[in-house]
């Protein structure tokens, strides 16, 4: 609660005492049940600037209009929690990979993930039509490097030519992973224009090779 002065502290302890008893938050119920608070406790600060102060607590996300959630309890579920350790731990995951790794149905975990998006714990980064994870203070110059890393596949392609550090052909590479050519192709074309691989001509051979300095960076991250 670093953002936040001693009057918007104030006003969200009572909202906090308030959601204790109330299912959800609605400012025309909490602005007298804070107003009663302040007058008992001798508090000089008016209608219009309780107002003003819970805009300001949903502005910077520790409250939510309609909700009973708030930043100080959005983390005692679970499953919340279970996720954002996820994303903490393997930045620029997705949705199914989520969902797979707690064992938990999509639509649940797209729910969950909405409130963390909802009270900014983490952020949600489009990708090549794919939707990345993020916790919220995570920065990279290339999230979707970071990303296309998490993929299972993209994955398979990486440490099969880091395994082959004499280069490997897409040919070859098609046939140990048992891929289709053009899924290859794809693939490759991806990583190699985020700079993960690159290409050198051989013997009339374009073998694939791992930039190991961007792995190293990666690992730095």
């Amino acid at each position: 609660m670093a953002d936040l002065v001693v009057e918007e502290k104030m006003v969200l302890d009572v909202v906090h005492e308030y959601l204790d008893k109330n299912r959800y938050l609605t400012t025309d119920k909490i602005v007298p049940f804070i107003s009663s608070r302040f007058s008992k406790a001798a508090v000089n600060i008016n209608t219009n600037g309780i107002v003003e102060i819970l805009e300001s607590l949903v502005k910077k996300n520790h409250i939510l209009e309609g909700s009973k959630l708030s930043k100080r309890n959005v983390l005692n579920n679970a499953n919340r929690k279970a996720i954002l350790n996820i994303i903490k731990d393997y930045p620029g995951t997705y949705l199914s990979r989520i969902a797979k790794e707690l064992s938990l149905k999509k639509p649940i975990t797209e729910w969950h993930l909405s409130i963390l998006l909802k009270f900014k714990c983490v952020k949600k980064v489009r990708i090549n039509g794919h939707e990345a994870y993020f916790d919220n203070k995570f920065e990279h110059e290339k999230p979707e490097l970071i990303h296309f890393m998490q993929r299972e596949k993209y994955r398979k392609v990486i440490e099969y030519i880091k395994d082959n550090h004499k280069g490997i052909t897409k040919t070859r590479l098609s046939k140990n992973l048992g891929m289709h050519p053009n899924t290859i192709k794809k693939y490759i074309t991806r990583l190699e224009g985020l700079g993960i691989i690159y290409k050198k001509k051989k013997s009339n051979k374009e073998l694939y090779f791992l930039d190991e300095k961007i792995m190293d960076s990666l690992k730095q991250n």
